[in-house]
C-alpha cells in the first residue's frame, strides 16, 4: 500500500493520521474549520506502538481496530478493541483493553499536542502568523489547550478521559493491573464561547445506512462489484457534507478541501441533482449568497461574479491570504446559471427565488467576464504570491500553454468555460420561459446561437478533427491535444455533426489511456503520465465526457468510458475512483497508477460514479465494447 494517510471526518471535524489513524509528525492532525486543533495524538503500550491485528472503517467517521503488545510474537499478552469516532462535535475514543498473562502491571500513554496552526501554515503557505502562545491545564476530567488568535478569537481544545489519567506534560498515562480496563477519551474542539457537546454516532450510523437505501431504490446495478463501487460513491458524498447556513454543502475533498468551492460544487451538483437534489440546491442557494458585490484587486471579486474558494482560519481572517472569499476563477459563474437552470426545471421557485443572483451572474459573463470583448469569457493569470495562475479547472500553473511549450499569458479564453457559458445562456433562456417573459428568453436563445457559431470558427481544429485547447492573450489558438473538447461535449456547445469526430479523437490511442481520457496527448510537448494536469487522467474529467457522448447519442461509447472508470473504482481496494490517476496505458490484470498526492476521496469523482451509474444499467443491455472498436 503506498498510501500511508487516512482520514476520519463529520461536518466540518476531521482527523489525519498515519496508516494507523494516529497524529505523529508532518500534516496529519485533528482538524476543524481551517485550523489544527491536536498536532499529536498517539497510543503508546509499554513504551511501543500497539501491533495492529486488523483495521476496519465501519463508516466515514468511524474506526474499529484489534491491535496487540508490539513483537506479539505467537502468544498475545495484552489486547486492545478500539472504537475511534468522530462526530460533528467530538473525537470519541473508546479502548477495551484486556491482560490476558498475568505478568505484572501495564502502562498505557497517549501523547499529547496542540499547536493550533492554520491549515495553510501546515501546507506550506509562505506567510505565517507567527510563534503561537498555547496554553494548557489540567482539568479534573482531563486537560485542556488553549490559544486565543491575532484576531481575539479564542481556540480550546478540551480533553476529557475516564477513568482518570496521570498528565506527564507530554502525555496522558493509565496503569493497567485489572483483567479488564475500558478507557474513553473524549476531545472538544471548540471556538469562542462553544461548550462541549457530545456527538451520536449510532444516530449517525442510521443516517448513512438511510442515504444508501434511499440511492439504492433509485438506482440499480445487477453486478455486485458495480454495486460497490456505487455505494462507496454514495458514502463519500455523505462524507463530504458540512453544515452551512443553507444546508449541508459538499466538501471539494479529504483532507484538505473541507471549504466551499465554486466551480467544484457546481460540478458535483450537475452529476447528482437528479438522486441528491437537496445538495444541489444547497449549493447554489450558499453561492448565490456569497456572491460578489462589488470590485476587490486582492480577492478578485467583481459584482455577479461566483466565489472560487472561502476559507475561514486565522491566515485568511487577519488577511494573510485572499480566501475570504477569493474570486479566482473563470467558470464558477456560468456554471452557476447552467445550475440554477438545471435545478428550476424540477424547482420553478427557484428561478424566481435567485433571479437576482443569475441575473447578475449573466451580466459578469458579458461584462467582466469578457475583458477584451470578443464574446468569449476569459481569465488573466494571478501572479500575486500564492495565486492561480489558470483560473479554470486545470489550474496548476504549467497546464495550458502554446504547442510550442510556451505558458499563456493576457486574457486566455479556455473550451470547456466557453461551453458552460453557451449552456448558461441556453438556461437562462428556459428560466425566462419558465418566468412567463418570451421576449428576453428569445435573446439569451440568440446569445447561444452567436456564441456557439463564434466559437467553432475560433476553436475548431480541422486537421486533428478536434477542438484547440483555448485562444491565448493574443487570439492565437492553442494547438495541443487535451481532454477538454471532449469534457465540453457534456455542455452542448459543440455542433452534432462535428460530435462524432470528437470522440473518435478523444478515444484515439493518443487521449485514452484505457482507464480514461489523459488530461494530454502523449506526442505533446509537456506530456508526462505522472503530472497533475499534463498526462493524467481524471475521472470527473472522463465522466463528462461520458455525459457529452451521451447526450449526443453516442451511446455506445458513452457505456464504455462509464465501464473503463467503474472498473478503475472497482480495481481500488477500496472500491473508489481517486481524484485522478497516472496516464500510462491500461495493462490486463493490473490496476490504474496511483497519483501520490490525490485526495481520497474527491467531491467530483464520487459524483461521477452516481452520474454514471445509469450508464451501466441492466436496461441498456449487456455487452459494453471498447470505445476504440465502436469507432473504427
Amino acid at each position: 500500500m503506498l498510501s500511508t494517510r487516512t482520514v476520519l471526518k463529520e461536518n466540518d471535524l476531521y482527523l489525519v493520521g498515519d496508516a494507523h489513524y494516529a497524529v505523529a509528525e508532518g500534516e496529519s492532525g485533528l482538524y476543524r474549520r481551517d485550523t489544527r486543533f491536536l498536532s499529536r495524538y498517539k497510543w503508546h503500550l509499554d513504551g511501543q506502538t500497539p501491533q495492529t491485528l486488523m483495521q476496519h472503517e465501519r463508516f466515514p467517521f468511524w474506526l474499529h481496530a484489534q491491535s496487540a503488545n508490539a513483537n506479539v510474537g505467537y502468544t498475545m499478552r495484552v489486547g486492545l478493541s478500539r472504537d475511534l469516532q468522530i462526530t460533528a462535535t467530538e473525537l470519541r475514543d473508546t479502548l477495551h483493553v484486556t491482560r490476558y498473562v498475568g505478568d505484572g502491571p501495564h502502562t498505557l500513554t497517549l501523547d499529547l499536542a496542540a499547536d493550533f496552526a492554520d491549515m495553510f501554515e501546515v501546507r506550506g503557505w509562505p506567510c505565517k502568523a507567527g510563534a503561537r502562545e498555547v496554553g494548557t491545564q489540567v482539568t479534573t476530567d482531563g486537560l485542556s489547550f488553549s490559544y486565543t488568535a491575532q484576531d481575539g478569537l479564542d481556540h480550546r481544545a478540551l480533553v476529557q478521559v475516564s477513568p482518570a489519567a496521570e498528565w506527564t506534560g507530554e502525555r496522558l498515562s493509565w496503569t493497567l493491573s485489572g483483567e479488564e480496563t475500558e478507557i474513553v477519551v473524549s476531545v472538544f474542539p471548540l471556538l469562542a464561547d462553544e461548550q462541549p457537546t457530545p456527538g451520536h454516532p449510532d444516530a449517525l450510523a442510521a443516517e448513512y445506512t438511510a442515504v444508501q437505501a434511499g440511492i439504492g431504490r433509485d438506482v440499480k446495478l445487477s453486478d455486485p462489484r458495480d454495486a460497490r463501487v456505487l455505494a462507496r460513491s454514495v458514502e463519500d458524498l455523505r462524507s463530504l457534507s458540512f453544515q452551512t447556513a443553507q444546508g449541508a454543502f459538499p466538501a471539494a475533498g479529504l483532507p484538505w478541501f473541507v471549504a466551499p468551492f465554486g466551480r467544484d460544487s457546481v460540478i458535483i451538483s450537475l452529476m447528482v441533482k437528479d438522486h441528491l437534489p437537496d445538495v444541489a440546491l444547497t449549493v447554489a442557494r450558499y453561492l448565490a449568497a456569497h456572491q460578489g458585490v462589488g470590485y476587490n484587486a486582492v480577492t478578485l471579486e467583481q459584482p455577479g461574479k461566483i466565489l472560487h474558494e472561502l476559507r475561514v482560519g486565522e491566515l485568511t481572517r487577519t488577511g494573510r491570504t485572499p480566501h475570504r472569499p477569493y474570486y479566482a476563477t473563470a467558470d464558477a459563474t456560468p456554471l452557476f446559471v447552467w445550475l440554477v437552470g438545471e435545478l428550476s426545471a424540477a424547482h420553478p421557485d427557484l428561478a424566481r427565488e435567485l433571479r437576482p443572483n443569475w441575473e447578475a451572474a449573466l451580466q459578469w459573463c458579458l461584462t467582466d467576464g469578457d475583458p477584451d470583448h470578443d464574446g468569449f469569457i476569459e481569465y488573466t493569470p494571478d501572479t500575486e504570491p500564492g495565486g492561480i495562475t489558470n483560473a479554470v479547472w486545470k489550474d496548476s500553473g504549467d497546464s495550458t500553454f502554446t504547442e510550442g511549450g510556451v505558458d499563456v499569458s493576457g486574457h486566455v479564453a479556455v473550451i470547456e468555460v466557453q461551453g458552460y457559458a453557451y449552456a448558461a445562456y441556453g438556461a437562462a433562456a428556459r428560466m425566462y420561459r419558465l418566468l412567463g417573459e418570451g421576449g428576453l428568453a428569445a435573446e439569451w436563445e440568440e446569445r447561444a446561437h452567436a456564441l456557439r457559431e463564434r466559437f467553432q470558427a475560433a476553436f475548431w481544429w480541422p486537421e486533428r478533427g478536434y477542438y484547440v485547447h483555448g485562444l491565448n492573450g493574443d487570439k492565437q489558438p492553442l494547438r495541443v491535444l487535451v481532454s477538454n473538447p471532449a469534457h465540453t461535449l457534456w455542455t452542448g456547445i459543440i455542433p452534432p455533426a462535428y460530435a462524432a469526430q470528437v470522440a473518435k479523437t478523444a478515444l484515439g490511442e493518443e487521449l485514452w489511456s484505457g482507464w480514461g481520457i489523459r488530461t494530454l496527448g502523449t506526442r505533446e510537448i509537456r506530456y508526462n503520465p505522472v503530472s497533475y494536469h499534463n498526462g493524467s487522467v481524471w475521472p470527473h474529467d472522463t465522466a463528462a465526457a461520458a455525459l457529452g457522448l451521451h447526450r449526443y447519442g453516442l451511446n455506445a461509447e458513452a457505456r464504455s468510458v462509464a465501464r473503463a472508470l467503474f472498473d478503475a473504482a472497482r480495481a481500488a481496494p477500496d472500491a473508489r475512483l481517486s481524484e485522478l490517476f497516472a496516464g500510462f496505458p491500461r495493462q490486463d490484470g493490473t490496476p490504474p497508477v496511483p497519483y501520490p498526492a490525490a485526495c481520497h476521496p474527491q467531491g467530483w469523482d464520487a459524483a461521477a460514479v452516481l452520474a454514471l451509474a445509469h450508464l451501466l444499467g441492466d436496461e441498456l443491455g449487456d455487452e459494453v465494447p471498447d470505445p476504440q472498436e465502436t469507432l473504427t
